[in-house]
């Protein structure tokens, strides 16, 4: 009989997805993939068990990614198109853990953990999300960064304090290891072999015992360096902020921008009254628009429609800060009187044509326009139209009629802003998915810190999924990793303030789940935390070292003749075992 892969490897998908949201039971994931590891001793080879490890990728991401298709009919092609090429990166990772265990000389303990992450750091930026290359017109793929193993455990504080020292990829290292020195047990018993249909004997591994050991003393090293961190005195207090939260779907804010205003403007305005030294808008949520002019542009050559839309956005913006104006208004507005973070589609003349940007920008308490920032990683297809002008069918994937294709920001806008006692502080703004991106958060933290952090998103398009919960999750740990609070301000949720050791600390509902598709206000006195980060600092060293021992381990596996007891090296042909 043919030894078991297919049953064991799609019983990993749902025990992985359950690890997450919507069930949220992180503990399943340190053993989740050990069926699923059981293929890499597998003996046979060749395109049934790699097919095999394909299914069981494809178990895990068909459901996990199931919530991209409910913002637009378009969006069914992107979550099969996540579902069925993330299980590549699975297969890849069977290939190399295979090729390393025919050396016998690292227990799966050690080479899960190394390969697991440097491909999960390698799927954060396929094709091309990677730092250098964000301005060359393809940016990171939504999706491909977000199922990280080390995410599993975002609500286990103590676990997650050591992302401050390598990212959400060492909570992932963890993870991965505590599922790989498991399958070295399990692989070493009588009943589960046979239950697998192994016949061959058990090839010998070198010392599985100390790596159990090591990973046991890395695991109580996390948590101990985890309660250390969170044993400190309390932060000092920062300005008291308000994220607004309407529960708008997208279909209803594009075609209803007056009443998108009008909601924004009334929680804009009970967030002002309470006293709030900075309210935030969520992204794209000011509807009434934002134009600019170019530097460097001739104003003589400026059309004359740019030029009155220019002004006539700076002076709505003045009113409705100050209630100050020059034309007589019947029913006139309360003013906001204080700091205010819009996320609005500005509008650039850039001497031909107008250009659109994803921006987020700060008025002040007199209606001037204090500082701006424009998104840098756009969203496939949302944002922009990958390779349009080669292939402008293309266009049929987006969501929109018409060309949509947003200009990247290109500056880490620090803003300033001056407290209602008279206290300056500054902050970093994401925008939508940025925060998904550990690169993205950490550049305000390196030179020139921040006070906190902000992140404006416009989850509507998904309906009250568990994608909404999921955001949260991951943004959690770019608190811990940048060691910087952050406020949420999210249409359609979820908000939240963050503080920089991973806690939420403020909901607009009673959990989680109950502040989804509700309206309200998140208000909260940021934490301001003096800590620094060595994860800011030296960026992403571990999942670069774990390439460099793979790599090594890889070359090593190609001059080194595999243990003769294997009777299966990858790439041989077994009799009754191929398809």
């Amino acid at each position: 009989m043919k030894p078991r892969v297919f049953l064991p490897a799609l019983l990993t998908g749902p025990l992985l997805w359950a690890a997450f949201f919507p069930l949220d039971l992180g503990p399943l994931a340190f053993v989740a993939l050990v069926p699923w590891l059981t293929l890499v001793r597998a003996p046979i080879s060749g395109k049934r068990l790699y097919f095999a490890g394909y299914l069981g990728g494809v178990a895990f991401f068909l459901p996990a990614t199931q919530w991209f298709r409910v913002a637009h009919p378009m969006m069914y092609a992107s979550w099969l198109f996540l579902a069925f090429v993330c299980p590549l990166f699975w297969v890849f990772a069977l290939f190399l853990l295979r090729r390393v265990d025919r050396l016998k000389l690292v227990p799966l303990g050690i080479s899960v953990p190394v390969v697991w992450v440097a491909l999960e750091y390698v799927r954060a930026h396929f094709p091309t999300g990677f730092p250098f290359l964000q301005h060359v017109g393809l940016y990171q793929m939504i999706g491909f960064g977000w199922y990280f193993l080390g995410y599993t455990q975002h609500a286990v504080l103590p676990l997650i304090q050591v992302a401050d020292l390598g990212g959400v990829y060492i909570v992932s290292f963890l993870v991965a290891a505590v599922n790989g020195t498991i399958a070295e047990w399990v692989l070493r018993s009588t009943r589960v072999r046979s239950w697998l249909r192994w016949n061959e004997p058990m090839p010998p591994c070198p010392r599985p015992l100390r790596s159990t050991i090591a990973v046991a003393g890395l695991a109580a090293a996390v948590v101990v360096y985890g309660i250390v961190k969170l044993d400190h005195p309390a932060f000092e207090p920062g300005p008291k902020v308000s994220a607004l939260q309407a529960s708008i779907g997208q279909s209803d804010k594009d075609g209803n921008s007056d009443g998108l205003f009008e909601r924004y403007e009334k929680l804009c305005l009970q967030a002002s009254a309470n006293g709030s030294d900075l309210v935030i808008w969520p992204e794209t949520c000011y509807p009434l628009g934002w134009s600019t002019i170019a530097t460097g542009v001739d104003p003589a050559k400026v059309p004359p429609g740019a030029t009155r839309a220019y002004h006539g956005d700076r002076a709505v913006i003045r009113y409705l800060a100050t209630g100050r104006t020059q034309a007589p208004i019947p029913n006139p507005l309360p003013p906001w009187r204080t700091n205010v973070l819009l996320g609005l589609t500005a509008h650039e003349w850039d001497g031909t044509r107008e250009v659109p940007t994803n921006t987020a920008l700060l008025i002040d308490a007199e209606g001037n326009d204090i500082g701006r920032y424009d998104k840098m990683h756009l969203v496939p297809f949302g944002e922009y139209v990958p390779l349009r002008e080669t292939f402008p069918w293309m266009q049929t994937f987006t969501p929109y009629e018409d060309d949509f294709s947003c200009r990247p920001g290109e500056t880490w806008t620090r803003f300033a802003m001056t407290a209602r006692d008279g206290r300056r502080f500054t902050f970093g703004c994401l925008i939508c998915y940025e925060d998904s991106d550990p690169y993205m958060a950490r550049q305000y933290v390196g030179s020139e810190p921040v006070s906190f952090l902000v992140n404006i998103s416009n989850d509507g398009w998904f309906d009250g999924t568990e994608e909404h919960e999921e955001h949260l999750a991951i943004c959690r740990f770019r608190a811990v990793e940048a060691r910087r609070s952050i406020v949420r301000a999210v249409n359609m949720g979820i908000s939240a303030v963050i503080d920089s050791d991973g806690r939420v600390i403020a909901l607009p509902g009673p959990s989680w789940s109950g502040s989804k598709k509700m309206e309200g206000i998140v208000t909260a006195v940021v934490p301001i935390d003096a800590r620094t980060s060595w994860y800011a600092r030296l960026g992403d060293w571990l999942p670069a070292s774990c390439l460099v021992l793979l790599t090594m381990g890889h070359v090593l596996s190609m001059i080194r003749k595999p243990f003769k007891a294997n009777p299966a090296p990858d790439g041989a042909r077994l009799a009754g075992n191929e398809l």
